[in-house]
């Protein structure tokens, strides 16, 4: 247990940081891990059943291991030429060609794994990714008004350090409605979810009154100049206590500050493991490339914590 500052305050940093740093050293396993080769013939067999066309020849195992180290920013003919040199030393049954590689990492759902939490307590934010190959594409499509920006809005856990959900936009829209949008969402999956919070552009009526319906607690920082009667009880009472106490007694009392775990910390992850530029020149690309880095971020951070 280490002495020491943040913000000007003495904190005790408990952290664990042996485990802490093997989490961080057995990340990088994954990308020589090749238990997939085992499984293979099976993976492709289940892969098969029903499909009508071309049968897959590569399981889906081998094309995320291809789409971290295309998220890592190498390119696909790179990613190509170290399956080639595997499959030399046999240590890969066979590999694909760079334009398979792409298709089939293009394809891939990205989906993040839910947390088996029975009460989550989630956190929305958003960040933006610079395009730096296909901005004069985007200028020219959507007009010179910040269109060089992929946007991504996450719903994040403070527990896991995980994103539970995101959305990708290439025009850069409401925050709140992507957030919503994500929220339901997951509702609709049955999630549990305890918590929900996010910073004051999160402070509209109607999203206090749904998460109230939902039987969810909002951890919203309410506008400073915030008039009550509201149309939203629970808001009311918010801003009664945050007026009471002020705001950082209000910000302790509802754990206001998991929001930054749960999401400045996710995208500064995300951005220093895998980059905040995005390289595809198309649009599929694009959203498909964004969705990859944060989809990769678990994948590893999991692994390494296995």
């Amino acid at each position: 247990m280490t002495k020491t500052q943040r913000w000007g305050n003495t904190f005790f940093d408990r952290r664990d940081w042996h485990l802490c740093n093997e989490q961080l050293v057995k990340r990088g396993e994954y990308f020589l891990d090749l238990d997939f080769v085992l499984g293979w013939p099976e993976e492709v067999g289940r892969m098969n059943l029903g499909k009508r066309g071309a049968p897959f020849v590569f399981p889906n195992s081998v094309i995320e291991l291809q789409a971290v180290f295309h998220a890592k920013g190498i390119p696909f003919r790179m990613i190509e030429g170290i399956f080639r040199q595997l499959a030399v030393k046999g240590l890969v049954p066979l590999y694909a060609d760079f334009s398979t590689v792409n298709r089939r990492v293009n394809q891939l759902a990205c989906q993040l794994v839910l947390p088996t939490n029975t009460c989550l307590t989630l956190f929305s934010d958003g960040s933006s990714m610079q395009v730096v190959e296909g901005g004069e594409y985007l200028r020219e499509k959507y007009g010179k008004k910040n269109r060089r920006w992929i946007q991504v809005v996450i719903l994040g856990d403070p527990e896991s350090k995980e994103p539970v959900s995101f959305e990708v936009n290439i025009i850069q829209e409401s925050e709140l409605d992507s957030a919503k949008r994500q929220l339901a969402e997951l509702l609709h999956k049955k999630m549990k979810i305890e918590y929900f919070g996010g910073d004051g552009s999160y402070d509209e009526i109607a999203l206090w009154n749904q998460l109230v319906y939902a039987g969810i607690e909002p951890v919203i920082k309410p506008d400073k100049n915030a008039v009550i009667p509201s149309g939203s009880r629970e808001r009311d009472k918010n801003v009664d206590e945050r007026n009471l106490l002020g705001y950082d007694l209000w910000s302790r009392e509802h754990s206001y500050g998991y929001r930054w775990p749960a999401t400045e910390g996710i995208f500064s992850a995300v951005k220093r493991i895998f980059g905040e530029k995005i390289h595809a020149k198309t649009e599929i690309g694009m959203i498909q490339e964004a969705k990859t880095k944060f989809w990769a971020y678990q994948k590893i951070k999991r692994y390494g914590e296995t």
